[in-house]
């Protein structure tokens, strides 16, 4: 199993610094093109963390990962 832990802490990171991005940008008093380059960074991140979370749903799959057959048997009791 892969750690995760990473992905998440990203996830977080981008997500989280991107709406606090957005927010000031939008609150702050400041000129149009100015407000649409910290708008532009903001949604990017924003957009960092759905693309991290929609990875960290899908499992990575091995290169040197093979596919096997698994014979099962189970005994019966008295």
């Amino acid at each position: 199993m892969i750690d995760k832990s990473l992905g998440v802490f990203l996830m977080v990171l981008f997500g989280v610094s991107g709406m606090a991005i957005l927010v000031l940008a939008w609150l702050w008093p400041m000129p149009a093109s100015e407000r649409i380059l910290t708008t532009f960074v903001g949604a990017t991140g924003l957009f960092m963390a759905l693309i991290r979370a929609l990875l960290l749903k899908f499992p990575r799959a091995r290169a040197d990962a093979e596919q096997s057959t698994v014979k099962v048997e189970v005994e019966e009791k008295n």
